[in-house]
């Protein structure tokens, strides 16, 4: 089972409603995927809040009134008052029916007011603003494939670091970091050289984490999407090798950015 078809299953375990094949082969992949187990730690705690946004939320006494007196939803509330003695209306559904009206103002509320995060591409881009006010410690090395090791390593050898050769451009890799943004682990090796400082991020993700605002341009050689986007003028350009996700940054011209990241990607 791969992460993708795991995230797809995540709702359904937690509700219960996996068959036992569906459910064994996805706690089999959880238990030897971190990322994944992340994934159904933050669905946990989504539902949490519903829950508790829900208990929180109370219809006004007047439109509790307005749906419970509605003949169209409740027929027997013309019946006479003797009908009433001789066949009671069930009680059991109107707690249930109150709860799904009130559930359906709480989950929208829920979702306009919570506040809606950046696309985890822009806030990776951060970091390169950090890193050039010194703000920002790395691990730095003197060999690439020491600092490819080290990146790894730090992600449990889950997926490593894209490994350009950029020395054409007069960029090596000279350090390299391990960032947590909204609970994925990003890998960062940094290059520098008389080129100026490129960043390239890796992590596990898909294409819906290129901002919706991004220019979107499709190699038809080698069949992949790329994004090209700036941020505080910076210039970067995400594409997908696999489950991979790979980012481009840097203050070059974004045409040459964009063409550098072309000849670099690797059809999956």
């Amino acid at each position: 089972m791969t992460c993708d078809e795991t995230r797809e299953l995540i709702t359904g375990l937690l509700d219960g409603e996996l068959l036992d094949a569906e459910r064994a082969s996805l706690e089999s992949h959880l238990r030897e995927c971190p990322d994944c187990r992340l994934a159904v730690e933050q669905e946990k705690r989504v539902k949490r809040a519903l829950h508790a946004s829900a208990e929180r939320v109370r219809a006004p006494g007047a439109l509790r009134d307005r749906i419970l007196s509605d003949r169209r939803i409740f027929p027997e509330k013309n019946r006479t008052r003797w009908q009433d003695y001789l066949w009671p209306k069930p009680r059991l559904a109107l707690p249930a029916l109150a709860v799904g009206l009130i559930l359906t103002v709480a989950l929208p509320a829920f979702f306009l007011l919570k506040p809606k995060s950046e696309p985890i591409a822009s806030e990776a881009l951060k970091t390169y603003r950090l890193f050039s006010r010194g703000e920002l410690s790395v691990q730095r090395a003197e060999n690439p494939n020491e600092l490819v090791e080290q990146l790894t390593r730090a992600v449990g050898g889950h997926f490593h670091p894209m490994g350009y050769d950029l020395t054409a451009m007069q960029l090596r890799p000279v350090a390299g970091l391990v960032r947590d943004i909204q609970g994925r682990h990003i890998l960062i090796a940094i290059y520098q050289g008389r080129g100026g400082t490129l960043f390239c991020y890796t992590f596990f993700g898909s294409e819906e984490d290129a901002p919706a605002d991004a220019a979107k341009f499709f190699d038809p050689v080698k069949k992949i999407n790329f994004y090209a986007f700036s941020q505080d003028g910076l210039n970067a350009v995400l594409h997908r090798e696999g489950e991979i996700i790979c980012i481009l940054a840097s203050e070059m011209p974004m045409e040459n950015l964009l063409a550098l990241a072309k000849s670099k990607a690797r059809p999956s």
